[in-house]
């Protein structure tokens, strides 16, 4: 895995060869952050880390500093398999094999393998002409503010979108669902990995829920519960997932979907007191009463209560 630092970095890169002449556009701005949407691992707030640097022209000394320390990364094995796959992505998605931006992008690609200073020369000019692009289809497609607040209040929904998008899978569910069986997911995932651990059989149990009450093929279930479970592991804040799963239910739908959650602590050996108190901490979160997670834990069947 890449280190964080250099996952920034390598942003940082991207956004001060945009700022080379000294201007963005709004259109630029878009295809910029729809582009270091993609990079891995990077949570709201270092985002907003990211953010700053759009937010003001970057200089020349800045942009070779971060050109060297990105160039001094490319003998690990991880950091360079990132910039690769990174350069990879700079053309806009339907570009044909022959379109001069894949030019570009295999110029690029070998100016980081061979550590070359000439990255930015290469870079400048097009550079701006595949973010107008990419920018203009962000535009038509999505809008952009509501992408910004899925990301930084909802990283699994970002996530599992943009997969989605790649993968070409397709949820016949209203978004708002999609984002509701996303928050779930994420709740389930920090009840399944309180001891930083998640088990297949807890996988299993969270894909079946997915299934069972969002009407998923087990492959969606699969996905979403494979992402929920990486972004737990890299502090996906647990409040917002609580908050918003709140703001997005029932009363009833709330009560019903604890019983989910016990259903995934119960799921592999005994269950821990620490995710018995985190669903206690979760159902507190969402307004239920102590009756209701009492109502929910036993509600388990006696014979396969193994912690309960």
């Amino acid at each position: 895995m890449a280190d964080k630092r250099f996952i920034l970095e390598l942003g940082k890169l991207l956004i001060a060869a945009a700022w080379a002449d000294g201007n963005l556009t709004t259109t630029e701005i878009n295809g910029l952050k729809e582009l270091l949407f993609q990079l891995p691992d990077i949570s709201g707030e270092e985002w907003m880390e990211l953010e700053l640097y759009m937010a003001s022209p970057v200089g020349e000394e800045e942009r070779q500093r971060l050109l060297d320390r990105v160039l001094g990364r490319m003998g690990s094995a991880e950091d360079k398999a990132l910039a690769l796959e990174a350069m990879g992505k700079l053309a806009s998605p339907g570009a044909s094999e022959s379109d001069q931006q894949r030019e570009v992008v295999q110029q690029l690609r070998d100016d980081l393998e061979q550590g070359s200073s000439g990255f930015f020369s290469h870079l400048q000019r097009p550079f701006r002409r595949m973010l107008n692009l990419r920018g203009q289809q962000y535009t038509e497609e999505h809008d952009r503010e509501s992408r910004l607040e899925d990301f930084i209040k909802n990283t699994i929904y970002f996530q599992v979108s943009m997969e989605l998008r790649d993968r070409g899978i397709t949820f016949d569910l209203p978004d708002a669902d999609i984002r509701k069986l996303c928050l779930a997911a994420g709740l389930m995932a920090r009840v399944a990995g309180i001891d930083h651990v998640v088990s297949p059989e807890e996988t299993k149990v969270m894909s079946g829920v997915l299934q069972r009450r969002w009407t998923l093929t087990e492959e969606q279930a699969q996905l979403v519960a494979e992402i929920s479970h990486h972004r737990i592991f890299r502090g996906l804040d647990g409040v917002r997932l609580v908050k918003r799963f709140k703001d997005l239910t029932t009363r009833i739908e709330r009560q019903e979907f604890l019983h989910c959650l016990f259903e995934v602590a119960n799921a592999a050996d005994q269950t821990a007191l620490e995710e018995i108190e985190e669903i206690r901490s979760i159902a507190r979160g969402m307004d239920l009463t102590h009756q209701d997670f009492l109502d929910a834990k036993l509600a388990i069947p006696r014979e396969d209560r193994s912690g309960l």
